[in-house]
């Protein structure tokens, strides 16, 4: 993950984000797809969230 998108790991992930943040880290994670098993389990749940979309997507379902 680049610097500058770079989630901190202290911020809570339980805190709610705007929309402007959330589509930047949709976005993130759609340019930075990776498969399920090297994904770092740390990243933001909104990317987590993107990428198994995006698993479902490639599967047809």
């Amino acid at each position: 993950m680049s610097a500058a998108l770079f989630v901190e790991t202290e911020q809570r992930v339980d805190t709610e984000i705007d929309a402007i943040e959330e589509m930047r880290l949709r976005t993130w994670a759609r340019k930075n797809f990776v498969e399920s098993a090297e994904r770092d389990t740390e990243w933001h749940p909104v990317i987590l969230d993107e990428m198994a979309q995006m698993d479902r997507e490639l599967q047809g379902v």
